[in-house]
């Protein structure tokens, strides 16, 4: 079971992928389910809304600056890449892998001993 599909990133997006956009988003989606699973492989069984979110997010990335820009300057041209680039394009940020890490307390209850 994929962690995401097109049409969920069409949903973030806001609007239909163009065809060019739909071969390159299902390689990233790709990469981007094999860079989560290999840190967080629970979510190969049990996809949720977090581990959705978060491989939209990672292609999201790339498909709105496919160049990899971080900064450019208009006189003089010049432009510098994002480092991304340098990590393969789509990559986990530590804020994503934190909200995949299971959180503590998440059960549907607790026991609190001692307490009257």
């Amino acid at each position: 079971m994929a962690l995401a599909t097109l049409a969920d990133l069409a949903d973030r997006l806001g609007r239909d992928l163009t065809e060019s956009e739909e071969r390159r988003a299902t390689a990233w989606l790709d990469d981007a389910e094999a860079l989560i699973l290999s840190r967080f492989p629970q979510y190969e069984t049990t996809p949720t809304a977090i581990s959705k979110k978060v491989a939209c997010a990672m292609v999201l990335r790339v498909l709105a600056n496919p160049d990899g820009k971080r900064q450019e300057a208009i006189d003089d041209h010049s432009y510098t890449i994002d480092s991304s680039r340098s990590r393969g394009e789509v990559y986990l940020s530590d804020e994503e892998a934190a909200e995949l890490r299971p959180q503590p307390g998440g059960g549907a209850f607790s026991i609190v001993l001692g307490s009257s």
